[in-house]
């Protein structure tokens, strides 16, 4: 009997009614060049086609494993089941609405093979709509570098989320300390991340290697509604900005009352005049706070050149074919 050989990458598919983009989600994982992989689906007690597209697909192919749970048991806990699931040495995830691009798998992987300090790899990010179409790139530098996991840890505790979605991410199974906390629903991942990065470096690749789709669908939204990614920031907040080898600059604690003003400004018609006061007051910036309609306006600007600079150049592109 032929013994069976983990394989190296483990791209986990967390998955709830997503038989919208899923397909196209495990299209981009079988058009990898790396093929050292499996991909673990784990359908969260979907009421539309998904399990039922996903049992088709894993019926006619060896590298696709799908698991079904019983009840809905929440994002946290459906994560955390993808990685009871995976064999794999290497855990890479993918949101069942994004996209993997071409060399992703093989160029993560490389980093982790080389660099034996890292223990997460971090990539650019190709942002796009819900019909494909690309609004922006998302990244913290243009090049390859090297970070010291506890800079970037502060770095992005005071500034922006630069690492990235789940989707943007590999790391090594080893080094997990533990679960996905379940009491994080908007910042599970970031959570995550940082425990990583207090065991080692971050390796981060400039070259945008997947896609996050945005769409209106999104849990992202109605965390937005309900507040609950403000109070999941500052709950992040409280536990890490206390310990030693947090030292932010002035530049950064700035950043991180602009951010917290902007998390406010969201959630602006969903919040009480009471919590935006005691936030903004404790955490963020007020001034910040009213100029958030010109920041916002500026921003969509810069969105929509870029979409139309991408429009004009793929024209000329088709033209000379």
């Amino acid at each position: 009997m032929t013994e069976m050989v983990a394989p190296k990458i483990s791209i986990c598919i967390p998955v709830y009614n997503g038989e919208l983009f899923l397909p196209k989600a495990v299209e981009s994982t079988l058009r990898q060049s790396y093929s050292d992989f499996e991909v673990i689906i784990v359908d969260n007690a979907s009421t539309d086609g998904t399990a039922r597209w996903a049992a088709d697909m894993a019926a006619g192919h060896s590298k696709i494993r799908l698991f079904k749970n019983d009840r809905n048991i929440g994002l946290a806990g459906n994560f955390n089941r993808c990685l009871d699931y995976a064999q794999g040495t290497y855990i890479k995830f993918l949101m069942a609405d994004d996209l993997l691009l071409p060399g992703c798998l093989e160029q993560m992987a490389i980093g982790l093979n080389t660099c034996k300090s890292v223990t997460l790899v971090a990539i650019g990010r190709l942002i796009i709509d819900e019909h494909g179409r690309e609004l922006a790139i998302n990244r913290y530098s243009n090049t390859d570098v090297l970070v010291p996991g506890k800079q970037a840890i502060t770095e992005c505790l005071f500034g922006s989320h630069y690492i990235g979605e789940p989707t943007a991410v590999m790391f090594r199974k080893s080094d997990l300390t533990g679960k996905f906390r379940e009491d994080l629903p908007q910042v599970l991942d970031m959570d995550m991340w940082f425990r990583l990065l207090e065991r080692g470096d971050l390796l981060y690749m400039g070259e945008p290697l997947c896609a996050i789709r945005h769409h209106a669908g999104q849990m992202t939204h109605a965390n937005t509604k309900s507040g609950e990614s403000i109070e999941d920031s500052l709950k992040l907040f409280e536990a890490y900005s206390h310990k030693t080898y947090i030292n932010p600059s002035l530049r950064l604690v700035a950043q991180h009352q602009v951010h917290i003003a902007y998390r406010v400004w969201k959630s602006r018609k969903y919040i009480t005049s009471e919590k935006k006061k005691l936030v903004l007051g404790r955490y963020g910036s007020t001034l910040a706070y009213r100029l958030m309609p010109v920041g916002s306006f500026l921003l969509n600007f810069k969105r929509r050149i870029f979409a139309s600079l991408k429009r004009r150049l793929r024209s000329k592109s088709e033209c000379r074919r």
